[in-house]
């Protein structure tokens, strides 16, 4: 039985991640650092292990048996010098969590991997995703060390978090405000595209990219078949709840005035940008072949999260 090491796998993806590995009889091991359990309780029967990943003690502690595969869902520079350090030479994938942000302003629609990736205006860690991503590309090129890299789009589903709002944030009362007929301010003519990922088909991607050596230096963009435009978003999430979705357009500059700091600007700036991509190469290298649409999984999310406010739909 292959063995796979999940850091971060507490979290809402690094569990779905380890859970996926588990249901494809791999030997899972969980690590985090315990500050965050959140998630902790749906890994019943799976080994966990409380370390630092940033501490290089720990890390040589914990990979000193041996693993077949590292995943990461939240790497960074010093993570990832210390698992190429202590990982040994029977590791088989590295395969860390990115993201589709860095892309924008997307060069070309559908974005794929060869677009330059440089992040959003230096918001969101983008810049740092840059710097991380480039650094499992340049451990390959120094020695093998075989890393993927994987980038999701917009992450959703499943209702343990939030859908994305108008505002480009995760505010609580953003389905509150829908049910209650509320106007919905939206940034330019609500034509930005937005594509979504169901997490449960992000988690599969990792243990499709953990099956076959060509993912291995390989850069993956994982989201579900095709965009939708923002306003289409918003019209979904409230045909979900059985409202209908009242919306008035405003130019990014009008509504960062409107809502002062009560509104992230980077934030709202990268939601009134087009985030559109291909998944061809991930079908056609990884399988990747995504069980759910944009449409169901934003209905999904909104009811779920609509039932958490108490609404009965």
């Amino acid at each position: 039985m292959k063995k796979v090491i999940v850091f971060g796998g507490t979290g809402w993806v690094g569990h779905k991640i380890a859970l996926k590995f588990a249901a494809a009889d791999y030997d899972v091991t969980v690590v985090s650092r315990g500050n965050k359990e959140v998630f902790a309780d749906r890994l019943s029967g799976l080994r966990r292990i409380k370390a630092d990943k940033t501490s290089e003690e720990d890390m040589r502690n914990v990979l000193s048996e041996g693993y077949d595969v590292i995943v990461d869902s939240v790497p960074q520079l010093g993570s990832m010098e210390l698992i190429h350090r202590y990982a040994g030479k029977n590791l088989a994938h590295y395969i860390h969590c990115s993201s589709t942000g860095g892309y924008s302003p997307l060069p070309f629609v559908p974005c794929n991997e060869t677009a330059p990736y440089v992040g959003f205006d230096g918001g969101r860690g983008w810049v740092q995703k840059a710097k991380v991503d480039n650094f499992a590309m340049e451990l390959f090129g120094k020695d093998g060390f075989p890393a993927t890299v994987i980038r999701p789009c917009y992450i959703t589903g499943g209702g343990d978090m939030l859908p994305l709002d108008n505002l480009g944030g995760r505010r609580k009362d953003f389905i509150p405000d829908i049910l209650a007929g509320k106007v919905l301010d939206l940034p330019g003519d609500g034509q930005a595209l937005l594509q979504p990922i169901h997490v449960d088909d992000l988690a599969d991607a990792f243990v499709l990219a953990a099956s076959t050596q060509i993912s291995v230096a390989q850069k993956y963009n994982i989201c579900l078949s095709h965009a939708l435009p923002i306003k289409r978003y918003i019209e979904l999430n409230a045909e979900a709840v059985g409202g209908k979705a009242e919306i008035n357009f405003m130019s990014v500059d009008d509504m960062l005035a409107k809502y002062g700091s009560a509104v992230d600007e980077i934030g709202l700036r990268f939601f009134a940008t087009h985030m559109c991509f291909t998944i061809e190469k991930a079908r056609r290298e990884l399988g990747f072949n995504p069980k759910h649409t944009p449409e169901e999984t934003i209905r999904e999310t909104a009811r779920l999260t609509a039932l958490k406010c108490g609404a009965s739909l």
